[in-house]
């Protein structure tokens, strides 16, 4: 019976890493990058990374990179504890390692582990940027952890990322989680140049909580500043319209539906459905 490594093409020899030639040196790397993201288990990634200590290349931040990675993408209990084996075991690890774990864990079943183990690499002294706060307010929103999610904000605050693109959405999301729609909107209010992605956010935070009137005039503020809305904006706004009970007004949304080519999306024409039969 072939062994995973056969099926995955890996050879049966490798060249020794004792010669320094480049050729010898690189082409074995190069194959090995490139069958890491193939493996389909968690067994194939650790027989590769059993060949990488034959071949001297087990400290290759390369490879250990390639590996966390693979692990992350397909996130289990096993594999994400491999991951974190792995980051323990490099010397001067970095934010990016740290955030492609981080992500892992908040697609996991465990999305608190992703505070924890943030608790551990900030202590050791790594700065976390924009991404590592984005994965953390998902990770708080997924199990209300509200008072750790302030004290990230306010960490956030301080670093000077909280007003970040990949941040404000995932703060006001975990703020309107948390039932603090209040403070969801404060975060709002302070950002420069919102986005689209920010609008929603807030646009469904008021929306979630029962407070159409207030996510309608966020979407006439969003057309006045001269931003387009998107697909999750009209389904946010057409469900406020149901909220309140203007047909008038969602017949008005649904001709802007239609002149922008939102019409094309399932989801869309179902809310208009829904919006039409509840008015």
């Amino acid at each position: 019976m072939p062994s995973s490594l056969s099926v995955l093409g890996l050879p049966p020899q490798f060249p020794s890493y004792t010669d320094t030639s480049t050729t010898t040196a690189l082409l074995p790397l190069r194959y090995l990058l490139s069958l890491i993201p193939k493996c389909s288990s968690l067994r194939e990634l650790k027989q590769i990374q059993g060949y990488t200590i034959k071949t001297n290349l087990q400290n290759d931040l390369t490879v250990i990179t390639k590996i966390i990675n693979s692990c992350t993408v397909r996130p289990t209990p096993a594999s994400l504890d491999h991951a974190h084996h792995l980051f323990d075991q490099i010397p001067l690890p970095d934010i990016l390692l740290f955030n492609t774990i981080a992500r892992g864990f908040v697609h996991s079943d465990d999305p608190f582990r992703a505070i924890l183990m943030f608790s551990q690499v900030f202590r050791s002294g790594i700065l976390p940027d924009g991404y590592t706060f984005s994965s953390l307010f998902k990770a708080c929103a997924k199990v209300k952890a509200l008072q750790e999610g302030k004290q990230l904000h306010c960490l956030a605050m301080k670093i000077g990322v909280s007003e970040n693109t990949y941040v404000c959405p995932t703060l006001i999301n975990m703020y309107t989680v948390c039932n603090e729609v209040d403070t969801a909107r404060r975060v709002f209010d302070k950002i420069d140049e919102p986005c689209v992605v920010a609008y929603n956010a807030i646009i469904t935070s008021y929306a979630r909580n029962s407070r159409p009137n207030e996510a309608l005039a966020l979407f006439r503020e969003l057309q006045g500043s001269g931003l387009k809305p998107n697909d999750v904006t009209m389904l946010l706004v057409l469900s406020c319209c149901t909220l309140v009970g203007s047909l008038d007004l969602g017949k008005w949304i649904h001709e802007y539906v239609k002149k922008h080519g939102f019409n094309r999306y399932v989801k869309v024409n179902t809310a208009l459905i829904d919006m039409y039969a509840l008015g």
